[in-house]
């Protein structure tokens, strides 16, 4: 009798581990177009494995004759398709980040022009076959010419640890490969879309028909996906909420530090060092060093010639050409979201949003309060050394040595550059959509700032609620053991910077689920409302040993910026500085930028 007990119970555990393997190879196996697609267990969280799928491609890649054309529909597998490792970057110079990030040494060309791949992740334990899950389809930041899809800082582990959601991340075509214009590149091409000059564009685009067409073997609700982002990301959604070829493509969107300001026409082919006139020039002298103007004007009028020569070139003879711009963190001069009547209409960004172009989607803007310090903090524009030469030695990929050259002026330029930043890129486009859409539209500014102080330096203060640090707490990917947490993270307040990191993500869930930050999983709350232009309100994000979360009345506006700035105690050069510089970027007109400077401080800062 003992013996035939054991016996069934040999039996009975071979039986449930070949369900527990089978249940397994189940989770991680989806088809795609017939073949078999395996992922694998990026994360064994709390509350369940996290399951991904890195580096699936969602077009050709894009190199030799389809290098600046429109991404072409991927041609399939060639069988069953292991999908475990990280895709290629897009190529890019790196920076400082990359640095203290991955050890990569800045200036460094790195990435491939074949890179047109994204990642799914999901949980691992729902019931896909009774329930589809909302999609979040991130896109990534850096100025439109350097990131990657698979950073860890948004690497969703924790995030669909603790909610059923599948998130998509996505790599685009950055730089001079994703933004070229050059008039007739194209032109005996039968595909409209390669006449575009925003390929990077496009490539979002088809990541999207990607999503649409397969997300739903990996158990996502094709009709319900939320596309957000940050930074450039976050301009990207705004791109795509006027292009035409991205409608139904999406149903909610979330810009975190957008921007509504894109490149002209005339600036993307003639700006100095960085228009596609000088790339081609410049090209064609390094391959002909005898050529005579006359010549180089005959050659550049032949479209054919220059769409070879440019094909012809090497990624690092592309990319080499442009130069790093001051005081953004590395990132190179190339314009982009270029207005080509394709993909941008012709209005540009600000001026399609103001024509009511806009998709009808429900929508989430916001911005951090102090983004600028992020570009300041170790800009010598502002900062010098401190002179703590024993840390360098300690902690070579940091440099912890720099100070405010003037700390009043420091914090003023964070502040009017900052709150510029808010009323262009959350507050405006939310009062110009509430003219047109029926959709609800809301609003944020991130507040946290409770840095340590660390290496002498109050960093709370010089960096505080800086460009980009709320990213990991929407990811809830705050990381105390990197290098970077001696300057971001104060270990007595992890229990309210994690509350906060929960919160946050909650409300981003909700608004994925319903639209509505307040509806979904998690009704409980803080009361976001939505904003109107004649009830503008936004929520405060900040820990409970601060603010809190909070809803709050907007009073920013051009108008009392440029007052408050006229009677701070920094100079009046210092001042015209800070002016100069909101209205660089500027989307108001050339007359109402004169009226500008003719009545700040009685016309002193016209030049």
């Amino acid at each position: 009798m003992y013996n035939n007990y054991v016996y069934s119970k040999f039996l009975l555990s071979i039986v449930l581990i070949f369900y527990a393997s089978s249940s397994f190879a189940f989770e991680l196996n989806v088809e795609i177009d017939g073949d078999k697609v395996t992922g694998k267990i990026i994360y064994e969280g709390s509350n369940r494995k996290v399951n991904g799928w890195l580096g699936i491609p969602y077009a050709e890649p894009p190199i030799g004759n389809l290098r600046w054309r429109a991404p072409r529909d991927f041609k399939g597998f060639s069988g069953d398709f292991i999908a475990d490792k990280l895709p290629n970057r897009c190529t890019q110079i790196s920076n400082s980040y990359d640095t203290i990030i991955d050890n990569i040494e800045a200036g460094d060309i790195i990435g491939t022009e074949d890179c047109l791949y994204l990642n799914v992740y999901r949980p691992d334990n729902v019931d896909y076959s009774s329930e589809k899950l909302p999609v979040m389809f991130w896109i990534h930041g850096g100025g439109n010419t350097w990131g990657y899809s698979a950073s860890n800082l948004t690497t969703p582990r924790e995030l669909i640890n603790k909610h059923n959601i599948i998130v998509v991340s996505v790599n685009y075509r950055l730089g001079p490969f994703g933004w070229l214009a050059v008039d007739g590149l194209n032109k005996n091409s039968d595909f409209k879309l390669d006449t575009s000059y925003n390929f990077g564009t496009l490539d979002l685009i088809k990541a999207l028909e990607w999503v649409n067409k397969n997300i739903e073997n990996f158990g996502g609700d094709k009709n319900n996906v939320t596309i957000f982002g940050e930074s450039a990301g976050a301009r990207n959604v705004m791109s795509l909420m006027i292009s035409p070829q991205s409608k139904d493509l999406f149903h909610r969107a979330i810009s975190q530090s957008g921007y509504l300001n894109s490149d002209t026409l005339e600036l993307a082919i003639n700006k100095t060092r960085a228009g596609s006139k000088e790339f081609i020039s410049h090209s064609v002298k390094k391959t002909s060093p005898q050529i005579t103007n006359a010549e180089l004007t005959d050659f550049m009028s032949q479209t054919n010639k220059v769409a070879e020569l440019l094909r012809s070139l090497s990624t690092k003879d592309v990319i080499s050409f442009y130069r790093i711009r001051e005081g953004v963190g590395g990132l190179i001069d190339v314009p982009n979201v270029i207005p080509d009547e394709i993909v941008i209409p012709k209005a540009g960004l600000y001026g399609a949003y103001k024509k009511g172009l806009a998709h009808d989607v429900p929508i989430i803007f916001g911005t951090n309060r102090d983004e600028h310090k992020l570009f300041m903090f170790d800009n010598p524009e502002f900062v010098k050394s401190k002179g703590f030469f024993f840390l360098e030695k300690i902690f070579r990929e940091l440099d912890f040595r720099y100070v405010p050259k003037d700390s009043v002026y420091y914090q003023a330029y964070s502040k009017y550059m900052s709150m510029s930043w808010k009323i262009g890129g959350a507050d405006d486009p939310a009062n110009i959509l509430s003219n047109f859409n029926t959709a609800k539209i809301f609003n944020f500014r991130f507040d946290w700032d409770e840095e340590p102080i660390f290496a002498g330096i109050d960093y709370s203060k010089y960096l505080g609620a800086a460009h980009g640090l709320e990213i990991s707490f929407i990811f809830d990917t705050i990381d105390r053991e990197s290098l970077l947490s001696n300057i971001l993270y104060n270990d007595n307040n992890a229990e309210s910077e994690q509350e906060l990191a929960n919160a946050m993500g909650k409300y981003w869930v909700n608004f994925a689920y319903s639209g509505d930050p307040n509806e979904g999983p998690y009704p409980d709350l803080v009361k976001w409302k939505n904003w109107t232009e004649k009830n503008q309100q936004y929520i405060v994000f900040d820990s409970s040993n601060d603010q809190g979360i909070a809803m709050r009345t907007n009073t920013d506006s051009g108008t009392s910026l440029l007052q408050d700035l006229s009677s701070e105690p920094i100079t009046i050069k210092q001042k015209c500085t800070i002016v100069d510089r909101i209205l660089i970027n500027t989307t108001l007109s050339l007359d109402s930028v004169n009226e500008i400077y003719k009545n700040f401080l009685n016309g002193k800062c016209i030049k």
